[in-house]
């Protein structure tokens, strides 16, 4: 493990969050992270600042700040966003761990919302809110409040915004849930699809972080992306729904998630496969049934609706229409 030359002593008394704050080339924008988990209302509180020899200016930037709730830990050699994190872990002495990017910001009351979430909730091993993307782009995100939903979404993409996580410690420790490097730069979405078999994930929706889009994110460039998620996907299906055959697993993953090779003459097919998805869920039990068919669904009637939009004349089409929603329906017609 890599040593830590310039860490102080730790307090006696463990804080109840371990924030993991991993740093590297954040120089613009880390003192603006660091101080908006200083300033937060929930005191109780250290922040592990991770840098993983980022060769900026971000470590000398850090070391101005003369607060004893800040432990640094400075590596001597690059080892990846996962592997920092687990150091991050191992570091932790906090019941809860909270994730924070080196780029963004937390609002001052984060910590405590879901700090007090989680002690109203024991049953939650995870939490993440809403946030709010600014800098290039301005969206808001928020994931499903509903554990069961959750569940569902981690089909298609991952259903935890990852700076904005907090988890238990133990709970995640106990059944042997850290970061996999192999994985990146979907690292975060590899654990939470771990993890979802051994404890409960939900989103509160309150918007409490501020997600910094600046045209670099490690998300947005990397080619290895797409593919780490799809293993992903495929690794997570075979878990939960194992009666689902191979060859169903990689269709289902491939052409109804990411459709792949889907035309408007071919679309047909995806209703095939989701229907395959539904009767394995029902052997399986796995997912909630209900849900289930309602989000599969509601993906397929997506599918068609962008497919057919996109034609000028319906005529050939016609009885794609009655796989829509009448909403839908006066959507195609009145465009």
């Amino acid at each position: 493990m890599i040593q830590n030359q310039n860490r102080p002593t730790p307090p006696t008394t463990a804080p109840t969050v371990s924030v993991l704050m991993p740093v590297y080339n954040v120089e613009k924008y880390v003192a603006q992270a660091v101080e908006s988990i200083l300033n937060q209302t929930y005191r109780d509180f250290e922040l592990i600042v991770l840098d993983d020899c980022s060769p900026d200016k971000s470590s000398a930037i850090i070391d101005q700040y003369d607060d004893k709730r800040i432990v640094r830990y400075k590596g001597t050699e690059n080892v990846g966003l996962a592997n920092i994190l687990n150091v991050g872990i191992g570091l932790a002495r906090g019941r809860y761990i909270a994730r924070m990017d080196s780029d963004d910001v937390s609002f001052s009351n984060r910590l405590q919302t879901q700090v007090d979430y989680l002690e109203k909730h024991k049953e939650i091993a995870l939490c993440s809110c809403g946030l709010e993307k600014f800098g290039t782009e301005n969206d808001v995100w928020v994931r499903e409040t509903n554990p069961e939903e959750v569940k569902i979404t981690m089909m298609f993409f991952s259903p935890v915004l990852h700076a904005t996580a907090i988890w238990r410690k133990e709970v995640f420790e106990n059944n042997h849930l850290y970061y996999d490097q192999e994985t990146f730069p979907a690292e975060d979405y590899d654990l939470w699809s771990r993890a979802i078999f051994h404890c409960r994930l939900v989103n509160i929706p309150q918007i409490l972080y501020k997600y910094r889009i600046h045209g670099i994110q490690v998300t947005k460039i990397d080619d290895r992306a797409e593919k780490r998620e799809k293993e992903i996907q495929k690794r997570y299906l075979k878990k939960a729904l194992p009666c689902l055959k191979e060859k169903d697993r990689e269709f289902f993953v491939e052409q109804f998630v990411k459709q792949e090779g889907i035309t408007i003459q071919n679309v047909k097919v995806l209703k095939n496969i989701y229907q395959k998805v539904i009767v394995a869920n029902n052997k399986d039990h796995f997912f909630d049934k209900q849900l289930l068919k309602e989000r599969l669904k509601k993906q397929y009637q997506s599918i068609v609706f962008l497919l057919l939009k996109k034609e000028s004349k319906y005529a050939n089409h016609l009885f794609l229409l009655f796989d829509l929603s009448l909403k839908q329906i006066f959507k195609l017609f009145l465009k």
